[in-house]
């Protein structure tokens, strides 16, 4: 990590989540850069988050967060990204730290991390939250219908459909992207209004709503989230034409149920 592509944060839209909290520098950040920024996250048990490096850190990695709000970073785009979110989503991540403390404190002896777990870890890596206000439009990417949600639908992505990466491994997908990439999306039914909102407007009330349902406990396993190839999003990808689009092993077909 030495360049900061400024351009790419600028001007692509899967970076808008955290695009403030990216113009915050320019160039990578280090320890000295995150200490001094404000404070915009606690973790359940009270903690203000910090980001310090991996070697100071000798218990768990959610125990440190959850006891001592401590992220264990090291200085690379994985967990630079990491870092971005819990500024931009800090409700939600602290609800998935918590969740994740939870089901270690039930079964503090237990070796197998669960479904629960996979899920959280799945939606922390490469999550997209899913805001949309036609159920028709779900109804596509449950169906693994790509051309007529992607395409013939182009127009309604930031109208009556959009997605967030959550993801931080999606960031750094993204910086140099190439054909496979797909993430796990959770769908937040809106109102049409939601869509008029500005981004930062939309960003709190998606936080707010995802953390009251993983405090809920709503997540429960990995097929909960639908996988969503993103770089079919209109304007994700460069080269987004008929022959794009027309690659099924990209944008796979929906497997019929065994009978």
């Amino acid at each position: 990590m030495t360049d900061w592509p400024t351009t790419l944060f600028e001007q692509h839209p899967a970076f808008a989540p955290i695009r403030t909290h990216l113009a915050q520098f320019s160039a990578p950040p280090d320890y000295t850069d995150w200490q001094q920024l404000p404070i915009v996250a606690h973790s359940a048990g009270g903690a203000p988050i910090r980001f310090v490096p991996s070697e100071q850190i000798t218990e768990y990695y959610e125990l440190a967060i959850y006891r001592h709000g401590h992220v264990a970073t090291r200085l690379n785009w994985h967990d630079t990204f990491n870092a971005m979110i819990w500024h931009a989503f800090p409700r939600s991540k602290s609800a998935l730290n918590a969740m994740h403390q939870r089901i270690i404190n039930a079964n503090p002896d237990s070796k197998v991390r669960g479904t629960a777990r996979d899920a959280a870890t799945l939606f922390d890596e490469c999550g997209l939250v899913l805001p949309y206000c036609d159920e028709g439009l779900l109804q596509l990417l449950i169906d693994h219908r790509w051309h007529e949600l992607f395409v013939q639908h182009r127009q309604s992505w930031g109208q009556q459909i959009s997605a967030l990466s959550f993801g931080h491994a999606n960031f750094e997908n993204l910086l140099a992207p190439f054909i496979g990439l797909t993430g796990k999306c959770w769908p937040v039914k809106v109102e049409t209004t939601f869509f008029q909102l500005d981004p930062l407007a939309q960003y709190t009330y998606l936080d707010e709503h995802l953390s009251t349902l993983i405090n809920a406990d709503w997540l429960q396993k990995p097929r909960q989230l639908p996988a969503l190839p993103y770089l079919g999003i209109p304007g994700w990808f460069a080269l987004q034409d008929d022959a794009f689009y027309a690659n099924t092993a990209y944008f796979r077909r929906k497997h019929a149920p065994p009978t």
